[in-house]
């Protein structure tokens, strides 16, 4: 049977990091060259992490950086694959006497991998959604990883992976308060697809050179609704992804006071490309069916996070 390919979105934001011996002449990751650059340095064996839990020790890798540029004029799509290696696992061993409890090594070590798609016209990462590494810290790690290499090239600035929440569930929160009384959230800036909404927030925030900005707006009678107000468009970005961790709304609907905390599940999408052609597009860079496979990539991307146009799009 035909398996899909299924991939969950998260949103790359660059994060300045503070130091405080640093000056004002300190290098930042700005710009793709400087992604670019970091992805591809990333995929090499000095940059592996290990790992160790209660009864496993595994490596964690990026590898096979791949630049689709060529094959897919103006989207700029990147991919590596991120592997993570069982080198030593505890566990029960059948022997000649019996059955009995110890250490298990194996060389080469045992692997398990996905694909990240980076959209670098739109700073989104189509990340595969694994069995096997979609439910343990596989973000932690490429994060990790990706700090590292930025850090041998002097950057004092990382990349981190934020999940795109479901179109609309953000504002659909927001809308759903009878009165709203409260609202906070953490913004990052950097490269903002904006729309009416956000437009005017982040001129403002540019304006004073604000990368991250912090958000606990209160008034018990109730905070604006307004699409123009600032309410609303600090959940217009964070719906968008330019966020650090959930949102927390409080306020009145249905009768009654709720408080309530933004999922961080990331929207999925799913192409009909069969799942082993897409992880080895690395070995077919050049044939027209990938371009046909990052074609339904990209269109999927803009099905389950749409572009929102801003007011100079509109006129």
């Amino acid at each position: 049977m035909k398996r899909k390919f299924n991939f969950d979105l998260y949103r790359l934001n660059i994060v300045d990091i503070e130091d405080l011996f640093a000056g004002s002449d300190v290098l930042r990751i700005r710009g793709n060259e400087d992604l670019f650059a970091i992805l591809e340095k990333a995929c090499v064996p000095e940059f592996d992490e290990e790992q160790e839990t209660r009864n496993a020790r595994y490596k964690w890798s990026l590898r096979y950086f791949e630049n689709y540029s060529d094959i897919l004029p103006g989207r700029n799509i990147l991919s590596v694959v991120l592997a993570r290696s069982i080198l030593e696992k505890d566990g029960l061993i059948v022997t000649d006497d019996g059955i009995s409890s110890g250490s298990s090594m194996s060389n080469p070590p045992l692997a398990s991998t996905m694909i990240l798609f980076f959209d670098m016209q739109r700073h989104l990462v189509a990340v595969e959604h694994s069995g096997e590494l979609s439910q343990v810290a596989w973000k932690d790690f490429i994060e990790r990883i990706l700090a590292n290499v930025a850090l041998s090239l002097d950057k004092a600035s990382k990349i981190n992976l934020e999940p795109v929440p479901e179109k609309h569930k953000i504002i659909s929160l927001f809308r759903s308060f009878d009165r709203l009384t409260r609202i906070k959230a953490t913004l990052r800036m950097p490269n903002p697809e904006l729309s009416r909404y956000t437009q005017h927030l982040f001129d403002d925030l540019k304006q004073s050179d604000i990368r991250e900005y912090s958000q606990d707006m209160k008034n018990p009678n109730g905070l604006s609704k307004s699409e123009s107000a600032r309410p609303f468009a600090t959940a217009a970005l964070a719906q968008q992804g330019y966020k650090d961790g959930d949102v927390q709304m409080e306020g009145f609907r249905n009768d009654g006071f709720e408080k309530v905390i933004s999922s961080s599940t990331a929207t999925r999408g799913s192409i009909d490309s069969l799942k082993d052609f897409v992880r080895g597009l690395k070995a077919n860079a050049k044939a027209k069916e990938t371009h046909t496979v990052l074609s339904e990539i990209a269109k999927e991307i803009d099905k389950i996070h749409p572009i929102e146009l801003n007011a100079s799009d509109e006129a």
